[in-house]
């Protein structure tokens, strides 16, 4: 995804960068989105516009390893150190001492003479501006490594530099004395509630590190670790701080609803309360609302496109939090996307929208795969060669493994490393899950299968369940949903997991339950088509227009899992006289619409879909008639169908 289907996100985050009329600080902003949203792609690009312009960090909190609030500290110190035009370079030498001390494993905790003189001898040591910085780079771990790819530093290349900046550092005003004196001095009026020796304060911030489960240690130290690194960030604007023209240095962290993520940013909030000019912007994004235990006023949900200013009286304080839920890409950002590959059939897009339903992860692979695709079949089943293909190959050194595109779409949707197997247990149920047609149902098949429990989810499933469904049971499929179904499709259909005994268990559940759209759902995934038809003709007349329209699309929203092997319209023509209903009586009608409608709904049908909406806006017309309530909701349809007709020609 490029950085122009994100406009409004970029807008946003001109906003927070830039100094209000007031010295209260910016609010948060936090992009929320589910997994394949972009969410990654907006901080890169924003990594990118951000590089040399302004001083930035862009880290990522879903990192493995023992890492905590100092390690992300580090790690923003060392970002927002590099070299930028306009700010000059950012000194943490603050940080970067208490770092060196807190480490330090032997320090005599016992005798505290001793220990002042191991402090002493260990900045003596230290001394030089390079070895501080070169500490703040090892403190940071492996969170330097998530810099976006156009300015990535390999870990084998740090060295190299950080030589280019210590050379920048290496200058008469940051010398040795400087970093030992005011830096060391600083520690004597923080850390305890009177000015001490700043040793005394050192030595505790060691024993509050190497004892973290005592009393209030941990807290204590983080608390101390903030106020250094905000020390230092304000010594090294100094004045810029109070120029309203030069935008703020901006934070932008990845994946900020996991753990350290929220103790992360709930820390940073609360030190800012009281801040005025507030030098840092912070943008984040989540994959689910994490702020449910905040009060309403100090958050603001942001609807789509609507700018940081609105809906705020001048005289009310800003919000702490503001979230922005990404958007869909919308067909028109496909089409736009899709200008990429100008070779690529021009009805393709839609299908992969269609399936995609505004992905940019799923949209824009597929894009890539189906522009390598050199033919097309006349019959369907034209997504199904684009998620055959094999990615393309990763760089040499990378660890990243090969996959065919929709085993890497589902291993990037359900969160699974490529080191990892795809779980067998697990996805069998998952894929079982998808077969239902609502949250109910899905939970009645995992509590089957044993991965949900009265103490709640177990395995991956408490992390994916969401993603299988929609808000409406009645819209279309989430892409995670379709991939599942072309497993579950691959089954054996009468086997115990089959198509055909799940859909009859969940047919039979609705039937016991008197959910008469959910039984003709799942008979229509049954290919029970007469059945289904006959039904749905007797309400022709005999129900409003609205009603009987909403049951006819819940119901043709079912899955198939047979392969389209001729052009829709001959594929339609086939099943429905397959009934044996007369084509020109109501129930004829009533057929060629459910089979029409659920063939337009599955974006592996074919690309060549004209004829087959001209004869279902003939059908919605014809049937229209038997409509004396309200044949105008049946003539809209038919002129939807008309719409879609020119657009698949």
């Amino acid at each position: 995804m490029t950085i122009h289907h994100r406009r409004h996100a970029v807008e946003l985050v001109r906003e927070v960068m830039a100094h209000g009329r007031d010295s209260a600080p910016p609010p948060v902003l936090i992009f929320e989105g589910d997994r394949g949203s972009g969410k990654t792609a907006l901080l890169t690009g924003l990594a990118s516009l951000l590089d040399g312009r302004v001083p930035y960090a862009h880290i990522d909190l879903e990192a493995d390893g023992r890492t905590g609030t100092p390690e992300v500290l580090y790690a923003l110190a060392f970002h927002l150190g590099r070299p930028c035009p306009l700010y000059g370079t950012l000194h943490f030498p603050r940080l970067a001492v208490g770092k060196l001390v807190m480490d330090d494993d032997t320090l005599d905790l016992r005798d505290r003479d001793r220990a002042r003189q191991q402090i002493n001898a260990l900045l003596r040591e230290h001394r030089g501006v390079d070895r501080l910085v070169t500490t703040l780079r090892e403190g940071a771990g492996d969170l330097p490594a998530v810099l976006p790819a156009s300015v990535q530093t390999p870990v084998r290349l740090s060295t190299r530099l950080l030589a280019s900046v210590i050379h920048r550092l290496a200058s008469a005003a940051w010398s040795s004395r400087f970093v030992l004196g005011r830096a060391q001095k600083w520690y004597g009026a923080h850390g305890a509630p009177r000015p001490r020796p700043p040793v005394e304060t050192l030595i505790d911030l060691n024993r509050w590190h190497r004892r973290p489960g005592e009393a209030n240690n941990a807290r204590q130290r983080d608390d101390l670790l903030w106020a250094a690194f905000r020390a230092d960030l304000a010594a090294g604007l100094g004045r810029r701080l109070r120029r309203p023209w030069m935008p703020r240095c901006v934070v932008l962290i990845d994946n900020a609803d996991t753990r350290l993520g929220r103790h992360f940013l709930i820390e940073l909030a609360r030190g800012r309360e009281t801040v005025q000019d507030e030098p840092l912007a912070v943008v984040a994004t989540s994959r689910a609302p994490f702020l449910g235990h905040l009060p309403e006023a100090q958050q603001r949900l942001l609807a789509a496109e609507e700018p940081l200013a609105s809906g705020r009286d001048t005289d009310q304080p800003r919000p702490r939090w503001v979230r922005y839920p990404l958007p869909a890409l919308t067909e028109a950002d496909v089409v736009r996307m899709a200008r990429e590959h100008p070779d690529l059939e021009p009805r393709i897009p839609r299908q992969i929208q269609q399936l995609g339903q505004g992905n940019p992860l799923v949209v824009s692979m597929l894009l890539a795969a189906a522009h390598e695709v050199s033919s097309w079949p006349e019959g369907g089943e034209e997504l199904a060669l684009a998620l055959a293909r094999l990615e393309p190959a990763p760089a040499d050194d990378t660890d990243r493994r090969q996959f065919t595109v929709e085993e890497r779409l589902i291993r990037h949707l359900l969160g699974i490393p490529d080191a990892n197997p795809l779980p067998v247990d697990e996805m069998d149920i998952l894929t079982t899950c998808a077969a239902a047609r609502t949250v109910e149902q899905a939970t009645a098949l995992a509590m089957r299968s044993g991965l949900l429990t009265a103490d709640g989810y177990a395995g991956r499933l408490g992390l994916m369940f969401d993603s299988l469904r929609s808000a409406d049971p009645d819209a279309d499929p989430p892409p995670l949903r379709r991939l599942l179904l072309r497993r579950l499709a691959a089954r054996d259909p009468d086997g115990g997991d089959g198509w055909n005994r799940v859909h009859a268990l969940l047919r039979d559940q609705c039937r016991a339950r008197d959910d008469r759209i959910g039984e003709l759902y799942h008979a229509l995934a049954l290919d029970q088509l007469e059945e289904v038809s006959g039904h749905v003709a007797a309400g022709v007349g005999a129900v409003p227009a609205a009603e009987w329209l909403a049951m006819l699309r819940a119901v043709t929203r079912a899955p198939t899992r047979r392969p389209h092997t001729a052009p829709p319209a001959q594929e339609a023509h086939r099943l429905a006289r397959s009934t044996g209903a007369d084509p020109e009586s109501r129930l004829g009608r009533v057929t060629r619409l459910v089979v029409g409608l659920r063939l337009a709904a599955d974006p592996f049908t074919g690309r060549l879909r004209a004829d087959l909406h001209d004869a279902l806006k003939r059908d919605y017309r014809a049937l229209a008639l038997h409509f004396p309530d309200d044949q105008s909701l049946l003539v809209a349809e038919a002129n939807r169908h008309k719409g879609w007709a020119d657009q698949w020609r």
